[in-house]
């Protein structure tokens, strides 16, 4: 019987995918409208995974700016959507979502490529959007990735409304050195194809645009554009009680960690340099109080869990994001894990912790998001595997005061705002739009 399923299965959709390859063969009766952008990402609201606020904010902002949205989206992973109402909420009124129903569909894959996400739902994505579109064709089509079918899905959309394509690289595909990205399998094929096809690639940092041009000498460099991630300033509010500890004995200095701890962020090394410390010297045990807000690898809690200095940690799950944001603000340190591996990124909790307005210990390797910490004077690099080291880091935190108002920083912030970065991300998108 498995067999054949799969064969039926294999059947069904090489006819599928041989009728989205061919981009002429069915057109389209709906006349366009100029404004019309066809939006991909696995997923948006009611998701509140990590994944979600950038291309949310394409979706606000692009909506303000005058285009008209159509998003498609897989259905929310179980787990990943407490207070996603809070995120919902701020999807613009003539903006959509579309659910696509999750495919049960598995051919054999010694036929149908593997990527990134899922070829099968790739093609789901495709053919309901397609479906949806009929007759009110998108003007420009756009995919934020990881995971990375989007891109494909994307793809034949826009080949199948002759509309052009933008790619929006919140992480790298098959140049990405983490697990949570899928390499092993016809990605590195379908990427070039993608990147061929595409009229403007958006990528969040330098390093992952000069990474890209490097491991793809074809790519014309002339489509490649940096739009950082960015932060929200509805999100911060002035605290009316402000307090702030020194962490001289006289008060416990807090360090918060807000976001994921994944694969990626592991608090492992971290750990083993707080248990050095209060081990040798004791006295810092009643001096420090460790916040981990969010949601947890199952490496990260095994890590927890065995901590030696149980009474120093406070462990608290997943919390929305106005909540978030005032915990950094209730702070005296915000943790930034910068394990080797993030050289190119620049997480997209740092924007919030630097619109926190609290230094911020980057414990690890230099990078993207040391180089940022130094040039902005907001925090303090510390390296792993000695405590020493982070006990003068946070001797050194402890007389940092990045409270009040500066200029370098409060214009960074300025140019962060996720409006600002919208506002120039559709800049690209319009002149995508006209030249097609």
């Amino acid at each position: 019987m498995q067999f054949l399923k799969t064969l039926t299965d294999t059947v069904a959709l090489g006819a599928e995918w041989f009728a989205l390859e061919r981009p002429g063969a069915h057109p389209h009766t709906g006349a366009r409208s100029g404004r019309h952008l066809a939006l991909f990402a696995a997923a948006l609201p009611p998701s509140s995974s990590a994944g979600v606020y950038r291309p949310l904010s394409f979706m606000r902002y692009g909506s303000r700016l005058g285009w008209r949205i159509d998003a498609f989206a897989g259905e929310p992973v179980s787990g990943q959507n407490q207070h996603g109402d809070e995120l919902l909420s701020l999807v613009p009124d003539d903006a959509s979502i579309r659910i696509v129903p999750v495919t049960t569909r598995q051919p054999s894959y010694r036929i149908f490529p593997r990527v990134d996400g899922g070829f099968t739902n790739a093609l789901a994505h495709a053919r309901y959007a397609i479906d949806s579109l009929a007759n009110d064709p998108p003007d420009v089509v756009l995919a934020s990735g990881p995971p990375f079918f989007t891109f494909v899905a994307a793809l034949l959309v826009a080949r199948r409304f002759g509309a052009p394509l933008v790619l929006d690289y919140r992480d790298e595909w098959t140049e990405c050195p983490f697990d949570f990205v899928s390499k092993d399998g016809n990605d590195r094929a379908w990427e070039r194809r993608c990147l061929s096809a595409a009229s403007a690639v958006l990528f969040t940092t330098k390093s992952h645009q000069r990474r890209q041009l490097e491991a793809f000498p074809n790519l014309d460099a002339r489509k490649t554009h940096v739009v950082p991630n960015g932060w929200e300033p509805e999100d911060f509010v002035a605290l009316q009680h402000e307090s702030r500890s020194n962490g001289n004995g006289s008060s416990t200095m807090r360090i918060a960690h807000v976001g994921n701890l994944s694969g990626h962020a592991t608090p492992v090394d971290f750990l083993d340099s707080l248990a050095e410390l209060l081990a040798t010297e004791p006295e810092w045990i009643s001096r420090l109080k460790i916040q981990f807000i969010g949601r947890r690898s199952i490496t990260a809690d095994k890590a927890i869990k065995s901590f030696a200095f149980p009474s120093v940690l406070e462990i608290i799950d997943h919390v929305g994001k106005r909540e978030a944001s005032q915990r950094m603000q209730e702070s005296d340190v915000l943790l930034l894990i910068a394990n080797p591996s993030l050289e190119r990124y620049l997480p997209g909790k740092l924007f919030d912790y630097l619109a926190a307005r609290r230094p911020v210990l980057v414990f690890g390797s230099k990078g993207e998001s040391s180089e940022l910490i130094d040039d902005l004077h907001a925090g303090v690099l510390c390296p792993s595997g000695s405590g020493a080291a982070l006990r003068d880091a946070l001797l050194r935190l402890k007389n940092l005061d990045v409270s009040g108002s500066d200029a370098t920083v409060d214009h960074w912030l300025a140019d962060h705002r996720r409006e600002a970065l919208a506002s120039r991300a559709f800049g690209i998108i319009d002149t995508v739009a006209a030249r097609a």
